[in-house]
């Protein structure tokens, strides 16, 4: 019976998956993400919007990669994470240098 259950075991932990380690999710956990092997997309999220520059960094990161990347890296670690930080970059607020015209409506 021990032998059965060692053998089960071995199996099972035989049977997972890892993710190779990911220049990208190093960058987030570094910062203070914590592991996000577990992390859902949302939560990943929620923690970035209160980091605006991580998430713009890991975008940027993100950017070669998504061009060339296969369907399921989506559901991935890297995924999620590249995910999340697409969407709290687009909501980034930018400033854009004008050249300080007004115009007003209206015929003249």
């Amino acid at each position: 019976m021990r032998t059965l259950l060692v053998l089960l075991v071995i199996v099972m932990a035989g049977c997972s998956v890892s993710e190779r380690p990911s220049a990208i999710v190093k960058r987030a956990e570094a910062a203070g993400a914590g592991d996000l092997s577990a992390a859902s997309a949302l939560a990943m999220q929620s923690w970035l919007e209160s980091r605006r520059d991580i998430a713009a960094d890991v975008d940027r990161m993100c950017t070669p990669v998504r061009a060339n990347a296969p369907a399921k890296w989506a559901d991935s670690t890297e995924g999620r994470l590249c995910t999340a930080a697409r969407n709290v970059a687009m909501s980034t607020f930018k400033p854009l240098e004008s050249d300080h015209n007004t115009y007003e409506s209206g015929w003249k």
